[in-house]
């Protein structure tokens, strides 16, 4: 008994460490299917942080442009799942339109302790594409009553590659050292930097519009003791 209960108590730390804090990761829980654009609400604890209208995708969607398959974006297969969101960034002569996704944890970050955000994205239609996204975590929600760029402190979310993959989902990852009591994740595109890339050419370009749009499923926070621990080795998508 005794031995049982010493086995316990080495394991379950281990097992509180591997807890996603966020409270729908995969989009999968709703309030309703998504019929037109801007419908990110649909999903139970998800929101916008600006005016801009990020979108909701489901399999339960009775037409073809908010599926999954197959979409007015280009359309993918859910990573895991039923469900994913959708970002649109487009800057064209100066205006910017940037979309976000916000949440609040299941719990309060705990001052000191390492953190693991990863997020798995796929590029829709687009022609161009981004180096990484960001994640913002924070005490109190962000607001924003326009839809421009969030130039805020942020951590980044990238494999060291550019997101093109329009074909399969990239994992992106990033390690947070929490101040403590941050209870709000917001993720988007953050860089003060022009960071669209075109695709087409493989080189950067002076076009006065610029779009790219992302796919995004399966997005986790858990804390982690050691920065090995945040990874990207292969897993079954999350159900």
């Amino acid at each position: 008994m005794i031995r049982s209960s010493a086995i316990l108590l080495v394991f379950f730390p281990m097992m509180m460490l591997a807890q996603n804090l966020i409270p729908n990761p995969g989009f999968e829980l709703k309030r309703g299917c998504p019929d037109r654009p801007g419908q990110i609400s649909q999903a139970d604890f998800w929101n916008s942080p600006n005016i801009a209208t990020p979108d909701y995708f489901n399999d339960c969607s009775t037409g073809l442009d908010y599926g999954t398959e197959f979409n007015k974006k280009g359309g993918q297969v859910a990573h895991g799942g039923h469900a994913y969101a959708g970002l649109q960034f487009y800057y064209l002569n100066r205006n910017q339109f940037f979309e976000y996704i916000q949440t609040r944890l299941d719990t309060t970050l705990t001052s000191g302790q390492l953190y693991c955000i990863k997020a798995f994205v796929s590029l829709g239609k687009s022609d161009y594409a981004f180096r990484e996204l960001g994640a913002l975590l924070s005490v109190n929600e962000v607001k924003a009553a326009d839809a421009n760029k969030l130039k805020l402190p942020y951590l980044s979310l990238a494999n060291g590659q550019y997101l093109t993959d329009q074909d399969q989902w990239m994992c992106i990852r990033g390690i947070y050292k929490a101040k403590g009591s941050e209870r709000l994740l917001t993720i988007g595109s953050f860089s003060p930097k022009d960071e669209f890339w075109y695709i087409h050419t493989r080189s950067a370009t002076d076009s006065l519009f610029k779009s790219a749009f992302y796919f995004i499923d399966d997005v986790s926070l858990e804390a982690i003791t050691d920065s090995s621990e945040c990874n990207c080795l292969p897993q079954k998508p999350i159900k």
